[in-house]
């Protein structure tokens, strides 16, 4: 450095984390001179040094845009400014933050705004936080700094319920740790009063909860669901590494909430005391005024460790007697894809430790329900015997019915201590039960099924042949998005949406054979068809591939049925599933050979007809729906004909009020008359229906007394019988020979 000159710090590179800041400091009489520019990592701005009156002031001013925090996790957008003095006297923090879209783990916070004014280490800070884990919250804090404590008032809402910190939360400086006075906060209509201390040999901690609701939970435990309240206490203390406690607790409607339906709330009594050498617990469970379960559980020696080293290594035993609702049981598993209802009576022993438990008891059910969401499976009369070996419960038996006359059984397996949760293993056979029940799908088996899974998601495989099954077409895009609803939360501060934990999904592989009996309906068919499918993909949108062969069936178009020649449908593994068609139809009519095709995809339909003679589209659909030329339509009868051509030009009905009344009252044809002053006949109303395919029959009425009824007969296409006999008390008898040259 020349005599006289400036000393200048240049920082050319210095990176944490992926952030660089870059630039140059002098070292001047007071102190430093200089700026640092910060860029890289999603973070920009600069970091400013000036003395100031003989002290040194540090400005901050940083700008965070979807920014990784290293392990702090991540920010979509955030800003710090801050004025540091850094003095002889002390130390002056003036700041302000403010961020949006703070993630780490499950915690999301949606917006964070908070400020802090302190001057040697006294003042305050204020804080707004909106955000999630488990349930949404908003908080708003201010606390009070001085040199040995913090005050801290707050309140806000969790779950959209208010949540108050009654009294302040006040943390005071004790020796090398910190106190916890008793602070007292409610939420949703519970109390609760926490104290605590942690110093370099003694940790403290005292819970009093009275009315607490256990959604609390959800917090630290995002997605877990209980619901009921919790009154009682909790102490826990460790002196010179020797632990001490004690539980006392009551809980009150304990529930947990599935997709279709909720738990049977039960009340639970449970006792447990900690100390140098042992653990125990004891619980009591009660429902409409009974018990209906016992459980104990003794762990000792402890042996040495941490306090989780000492619990999972000891010796264990446990004894669990319980007889009532087996939803309570079971929701406890998280299995979604299913649930069971039902009395279920448990006894099983424990031994081992809680890292290797061993299982010894029996389970039975009679009368059980076992009912999906998403397949629409409801499965009666359960029955089930199982036995507890090691962690598995083992079903020996298992028996159901469909509440017609399908019937399921088999065996199987549930692993407590599966890779990623509660594994499943089931071998079912089914005999003609119902075991899909949709809007779009109805399917009745008979064969082999496998259920198994790891604790994430799973797999339903197997072999069965259809029996008596449906299928309608033309509602793949209304069904499929049902089971996965793509919800958007709104009104959550500055607009952040909640992101759910991922689900692993359950799969299916089926192999599906129906050799007839496969129903088909929508888009005007009402058939019976074969089929040889492979289903896979998920239960809520599953992927068919494969083929259907029609067995006979009608196809409806604008009022009339046709019979069916051929059809096929083809499933090419569309999700949601849309078969191709290739479907045909005999609409031969009086003097007239007729088709009707067809093709397209079931969300697509193109329907096209053919005639010999060739004959205009309007004419020959005349033919079809009203037994004669387009000349002799009647005005209403037109205006049907119209809405028909429109139909097949555009694929909607457009206006057309008869054809909807028509359909509304089950009838073929219905039509409006004009009056004829020879007979006495007003405007009259025509309804009619095609009570075979050849048999025809029609009620004439004009409202003011007169009334036919008339009747026609096809003998051949080209020669049909005509009836008739009215109020007026005339009759008829007609031939009609129809030729077209």
């Amino acid at each position: 450095m020349p005599s006289g000159g400036t000393a200048r710090i240049a920082v050319d590179e210095l990176e944490v984390s992926g952030t660089r800041a870059t630039g140059e400091i002098d070292i001047v009489e007071d102190g430093f001179l200089g700026r640092l520019n910060v860029d890289g990592g999603g973070i920009a701005g600069t970091i400013g040094f000036r003395p100031q009156g003989g002290d040194q002031r540090i400005d901050i001013a940083l700008d965070a845009t979807r920014a990784r925090l290293g392990v702090a996790g991540s920010v979509r957008r955030a800003r710090l400014e801050a004025a540091i003095v850094l003095a002889q006297g002390g130390t002056t923090l003036d700041a302000t933050a403010t961020a949006q879209g703070f993630r780490r783990g499950k915690l999301s916070i949606a917006r964070l705004a908070g400020s802090a004014r302190l001057v040697d280490g006294v003042g305050e800070v204020r804080a707004a936080i909106a955000g999630s884990r488990g349930r949404a919250f908003s908080i708003q804090s201010v606390t009070q700094v001085s040199a040995d404590a913090y005050r801290v008032t707050a309140e806000g809402t969790l779950d959209r319920r208010p949540l108050k910190l009654e009294t302040p939360a006040v943390l005071r400086r004790e020796g090398a740790g910190w106190r916890l006075d008793p602070t007292r906060f409610s939420f949703a209509g519970g109390t609760a009063t926490v104290a605590g201390a942690l110093t370099d040999d003694t940790t403290e901690l005292t819970l009093d909860v009275a009315r607490m609701p256990l959604a609390v939970l959800d917090i630290g435990y995002p997605g877990l669901g209980l619901g009921g309240t919790a009154s009682g206490r909790i102490a826990y203390a460790t002196r010179g590494g020797t632990p001490d406690g004690r539980v006392d607790l009551t809980v009150r409607g304990l529930s947990r909430s599935g997709l279709v339906l909720s738990s049977t709330p039960i009340d639970v009594g449970v006792a447990a005391v900690l100390d140098a050498n042992r653990a125990g617990v004891r619980a009591v469970m009660a429902s409409g005024g009974r018990t209906i379960g016992r459980a104990q559980a003794r762990l000792a020696p402890l042996g040495q460790g941490d306090l989780p080293t000492r619990l999972a290594g000891a010796p264990l035993f446990a004894q669990l007697r319980y007889g009532g609702p087996a939803d309570t049981l079971w929701r406890l598993t998280g299995i979604e894809l299913f649930d069971l209802s039902g009395p279920v009576s448990v006894g099983a022993d424990v031994t081992g430790r809680l890292a290797d438990p061993r299982i010894r008891g029996v389970v039975r059910s009679s009368g059980g329900r076992l009912e999906s969401a998403i397949t629409g499976t409801v499965l009666t009369g359960v029955e089930a015997q199982g036995r507890f070996d090691g962690s598995r419960l083992v079903i020996d038996r298992f028996a159901a019915q469909d509440g017609r006359q399908g019937r399921v059984s088999g065996t199987g397996a549930f692993e407590f201590a599966a890779v990623r949760g509660f594994g499943i293993d089931l071998s079912l056979n089914a005999e003609r039960a119902r075991l899909i029940n949709t809007d779009s799908i109805g399917a009745t088996v008979t064969g082999p099924i496998r259920v198994r899974s790891d604790g994430a998601g799973g797999t339903i495989s197997g072999e069965v042949r259809m029996d008596g099954s449906r299928y309608r077409l033309g509602r793949a895009t209304a069904t499929a998005p049902l089971p996965r609803l793509t919800i958007r939360e709104i009104n959550l501060p500055d607009g952040e949406e909640e992101v759910g934990a991922s689900v692993v999904p359950w799969k299916l592989d089926l192999k599906a054979r129906a050799p007839g009996g496969l129903i088909v309906t929508g888009l005007g068919l009402s058939s019976e068809w074969s089929a040889d499918l492979a289903i896979t993909g998920e239960p809520t949108n599953p992927i068919i591939n494969g083929r259907a062969d029609l067995v006979r069936g009608n196809y409806e178009f604008a009022g009339r049925e046709f019979q069916l020649d051929r059809g096929a449908l083809r499933f090419n593994g569309e999700s949601p599933a849309d078969p191709a068609l290739d479907i045909v139809a005999n609409a031969d009519t009086q003097g007239l050979n007729a088709t009707i095709r067809v093709a397209g995809t079931a969300t697509r339909p193109e329907i096209g007809f053919q005639s010999v003679p060739a004959l205009p589209e309007d004419e020959l659909l005349s033919r079809l729906l009203f037994g004669t030329s387009i000349t002799n339509l009647s005005a209403p009868e037109a205006l049907q004909l119209a809405a028909a051509v429109a139909a097949l030009q555009n694929g909607e009905g457009g206006l057309n009020p008869i054809n909807a009344v028509r359909r509304a009252a089950g009838l073929d044809r219905l039509r409006i008359l004009p009056a004829d002053p020879q007979t006495g006949q007003g405007t009259s109303v025509a309804a009619g229906k095609y009570l075979t395919q050849r048999f025809y029959a029609e009620i004439v009425t004009d409202g003011q007394g007169y009334s036919a009824t008339r009747i026609e007969f096809q003998v051949t296409r080209w020669l049909s019988l005509l009836a008739s006999i009215s109020t007026i008390g005339r009759q008829s008898t007609n031939v009609r020979i129809s030729r077209d040259y």
